[in-house]
């Protein structure tokens, strides 16, 4: 895992500008533009110092794949079988997927365009199944930030599948609707429940929702000036909030809740877990606009 800054790439369109690191996950490590009152960081920054990655460097934004967020115990339930995934160091459950702390390849990248590819061999990190994934982010003169991820099935055999987006906003609150919130316990996703709230805020203290039915839209808010739209493609019809101690707010689309193999497994519906079949892909994407 490597983001030295000679191995980072850095797209500029006029004030906005973006820095990758691919061969840390092929993860944002930062999105600045120079607003009329001055440069804002829409990500919480990382850097160099706060590597290596499989410290889970909390900051940028990184795609989540094979599966999104966590997985009770590292264990999974898959078709009659127990597997076991390795996590992250000092971490109870598998987090985020494989994605994050691989080393991706660049197959392209241009003045505001980069591609990158990961490729998972079969039984890394206890996954028991080879798979690609390709990620385009584009970097658009008028502050628009594009990322689209392809997650193939590579292996012979069927696999569960999911993929989100991962972002760390210097924001102070967002608003979105959704139809259901999962009653959760130290961050697992237990069940289904009703949902009316559509505003939520960051605070001092450390929270996250886990929210099903999403329409695909949300704004993120600063205390001052512009804002964003984020704005969903494709079936990303869950989104994680989550605020840790007033540090940052994640707002997460993802296809589905967290632990859903294991939910799923145990007979609760509305997971949004997903069966890869050999050669077929899952496409997702998500657009972040600057509002005036």
């Amino acid at each position: 895992m490597d983001a030295a800054p000679q191995r980072c790439l850095t797209l500029i369109q006029g004030p906005h500008r973006l820095r990758v690191a691919p061969a840390a996950g092929g993860r944002i490590l930062g999105w600045t533009s120079d607003l009329a009152d001055g440069p804002r960081d829409w990500l919480t920054p990382i850097d160099v110092q706060e590597w290596p990655a499989h410290e889970w460097p909390k900051g940028g934004l990184f795609p989540l794949a094979p599966f999104s967020n966590r997985i009770r115990d590292a264990r999974m339930n898959w078709a009659g079988r127990e597997i076991l995934i390795q996590p992250l160091r000092g971490q109870a459950h598998a987090l985020h997927g494989q994605a994050q702390r691989m080393a991706w390849n660049v197959l392209d990248a241009t003045a505001d365009r980069i591609t990158l590819e990961a490729r998972h061999p079969a039984g890394e990190d206890g996954w028991p199944w080879a798979w690609s994934l390709r990620q385009i982010i584009r970097l658009s003169a008028d502050g628009r930030l594009d990322i689209e991820l392809a997650l193939t099935n590579d292996d012979s055999q069927p696999m569960p599948a999911g993929l989100g987006l991962h972002p760390y906003f210097t924001a102070d609150g967002v608003q979105a609707r959704a139809d259901t919130d999962w009653a959760h316990d130290q961050e697992l996703a237990l069940f289904p429940r009703p949902n009316s709230q559509s505003d939520w805020r960051r605070t001092p203290d450390t929270w996250t929702r886990f929210l099903s039915g999403w329409a695909g839209g949300a704004d993120i808010r600063w205390p001052g000036g512009p804002g964003l739209r984020m704005q969903a493609r494709g079936p990303l019809d869950h989104l994680v909030l989550h605020c840790n101690a007033g540090r940052y707010l994640c707002v997460e689309p993802a296809t589905h809740v967290c632990d859903a193999v294991n939910l799923a497994a145990a007979g609760i519906p509305g997971t949004g877990l997903r069966t890869l079949e050999p050669e077929d892909t899952l496409t997702v994407g998500m657009t972040l606009s600057i509002l005036a």
